[in-house]
């Protein structure tokens, strides 16, 4: 029952008894436990440094700290008493970091959780994998956060970098999990500074850019959107698999996937369509606080503010959307949603990649995504000379024009095809 007291069996017999007949008080025993505690922690103390009264009639005394040259920082009180509670509680404090370290590691699952919260589980499932590929079992991980200076963590930092060979993207997403959780470890109270965000001046030449990837990778060019939308074509006819009619209209529509299987019939007009929904993956935390799929829900919200937008359709769009109403019809389905599967239920974007791999293949192009539909989509609209920079942005549901000329605007014709492009802009002698 007395923790940390040193009794025969016949003493702990007996205080037992005592305390079951009320004869000792256990407030009582616990107050001159906690006084015999301090007064050794006072008495150890005073082996290390005294306490003394300076001429300015304040007392002091000296107390370890490793962050200090000398390994001693000095204290002084007014009144001793306060003196003692200051000494006793900082003896304390290093003695509970000492038995229970505070470590990223210790951290890790009580944060994750709150980002979760914080956020959304599918934006706590990136960090995971940021963390568990750069810090669960790394030294950082199992240092004592109070331990941890700036030059530590530039230092671990840098091992990184080279170790894994990082671009000085894939340094700032892996640097982000250290930001997030430290400021949390902020927050909670458990250090004054967060070192990781005061890590900066990484050299350029530290880092390793990947190869920027080629056109044909990023966008289908030449005829390669014509034979994709043949090949699906037919692939429907024989599958009667309406993944394909989904992957034919994208091609006029330019939706992200989750976008494109979140359609219902209702958002459509004679002329238009509204975007305001998306698919969401739906994720659990297991025992050991890792994210897991288990199903996916439809949002209410696209993914930026700007998503939610009214796109045109074309003669194309409502070519394949009539194709899919009338698979819909000829079915028996009733669904709200556009996009269905054999047994009349909302298809997932799973259904959309699987069937995109296997078209890429049968037209002998590298493997894209969705994604890059989407891309096609938007170079055509901005190499048409059609439309303007506005309507191009609105259509691509970006918050700016930067964002789709940056990433989305590539050439869709390789250099064969742009011979003559060339030739009328470097014929020099043509033009005098």
């Amino acid at each position: 029952m007395l923790c940390g007291l040193s009794l025969s069996i016949q003493e702990k017999q007996a205080v037992d008894e005592a305390f079951e007949h009320g004869i000792i008080n256990i407030a009582d025993v616990l107050e001159k436990v906690e006084i015999m505690k301090n007064k050794e922690i006072l008495e150890q103390h005073e082996q290390f440094c005294k306490i003394w009264q300076a001429t300015d009639g304040r007392y002091k005394t000296k107390l370890p700290d490793d962050s200090k040259p000398n390994g001693k920082k000095m204290i002084a009180k007014t009144c001793k008493a306060d003196l003692e509670k200051y000494i006793i509680k900082y003896y304390k404090g290093r003695q509970e970091k000492k038995e229970n370290p505070r470590t990223m590691k210790a951290l890790y699952p009580e944060w994750i959780k709150f980002k979760a919260t914080d956020t959304s589980p599918a934006n706590a499932t990136k960090p995971q994998w940021v963390w568990n590929t750069y810090y669960a079992d790394s030294e950082i991980a199992n240092m004592d956060i109070a331990s941890i200076d700036v030059i530590v963590m530039k230092e671990w930092f840098l091992k990184v970098i080279g170790n894994y060979e990082l671009s000085s993207k894939k340094y700032k997403e892996m640097k982000s999990v250290a930001n997030m959780l430290l400021d949390y470890a902020v927050e909670k109270r458990l250090v004054s500074i967060n070192v990781s965000r005061c890590v900066h001046g990484i050299n350029s030449k530290k880092f390793t850019e990947p190869p920027k990837k080629k056109v044909t990778e990023q966008v289908y060019i030449d005829d390669e959107a014509k034979l994709l939308i043949e090949e699906a074509e037919r692939h429907y006819k024989k599958t009667h698999n309406v993944a394909c009619l989904a992957i034919c209209l994208n091609f006029s529509l330019a939706l992200r996937v989750g976008e494109l299987v979140a359609l219902k019939t209702e958002d459509f007009s004679d002329s238009t369509v509204k975007i305001d929904r998306q698919e969401v993956k739906v994720y659990y935390i297991d025992e050991s606080s890792t994210f897991r799929r288990n199903d996916y829900k439809i949002s209410p919200h696209t993914k930026t503010k700007m998503g939610k937008r009214e796109l045109y359709l074309s003669v194309d769009a409502k070519k394949y959307l009539a194709m899919i109403l009338e698979h819909n019809k000829n079915s028996g389905f009733k669904s709200d949603f556009l996009l269905l599967d054999d047994k009349g239920e909302r298809i997932h974007e799973y259904a959309i990649s699987n069937v995109l791999r296997e078209l890429n293949r049968k037209i002998k192009t590298p493997q894209k995504s969705n994604h890059k539909i989407r891309k096609t989509c938007i170079s055509f609209m901005t190499s048409s000379g059609q439309l303007t920079n506005e309507e191009i942005r609105i259509f691509a549901g970006h918050e700016d024009f930067a964002t789709t000329q940056k990433y989305y605007e590539f050439p869709t014709n390789s250099m064969n095809k742009r011979a003559d492009a060339y030739e009328k802009a470097l014929s020099y002698t043509k033009k005098v």
